[in-house]
């Protein structure tokens, strides 16, 4: 009985999974959807009467992670902005992880670039194509606004994070 439990459960959690990967192909390149949830600083859930829940990894940027520096203040600001809010999404790929990576706007607020600007995340070099970006990055240090205001040592960007996170397990 609990073995036909099982295999029904893994069929049903395999038919959902791959439903979400299907579904984040099918996302046109623009939309807009309901805020339900704000992951982190760089990551949301939408809601879409057509397309369901939609996993979005904010496009070009990268913020703390939760245990680094400016983390949850990365995540309260994003909240603080969108959270139970319609937002347009600008699709820009698909990750590996069958994220949808995009660009967020609300009232006409480029929020990659806010975020970036206000010194709550970096220009993700590595996948930025956005002049405005690093620019945003490069005044936000200047001005020593949010992660750059610190005094005692310089921000540790968060794929430098995760990599010596990885390192230490």
């Amino acid at each position: 009985m609990i073995s036909k439990f099982k295999n029904t459960f893994l069929i049903i959690l395999l038919c959902l999974i791959n439903a979400h990967c299907l579904a984040s192909n099918k996302v046109p390149d623009t939309i807009y959807a309901f805020v339900t949830k704000v992951v982190d600083g760089d990551t949301i859930f939408l809601k879409h009467n057509k397309y369901g829940n939609i996993k979005v990894r904010l496009a070009e940027i990268d913020t703390p992670e939760k245990g680094q520096p400016f983390g949850k203040e990365a995540t309260r600001a994003l909240s603080k902005i969108i959270s139970k809010k319609i937002v347009r999404l600008d699709k820009v790929t698909v990750d590996r992880y069958k994220r949808i990576v995009g660009k967020i706007s609300y009232n006409n607020i480029d929020i990659n670039h806010y975020l970036v600007r206000n010194g709550y995340a970096w220009s993700y070099d590595k996948y930025n194509r956005r002049k405005e970006i690093k620019d945003a990055e490069n005044l936000a240090r200047k001005e020593k606004i949010g992660l750059w205001s610190q005094i005692d040592a310089p921000p540790i960007p968060p794929w430098k994070w995760r990599e010596m996170s990885r390192q230490n397990e």
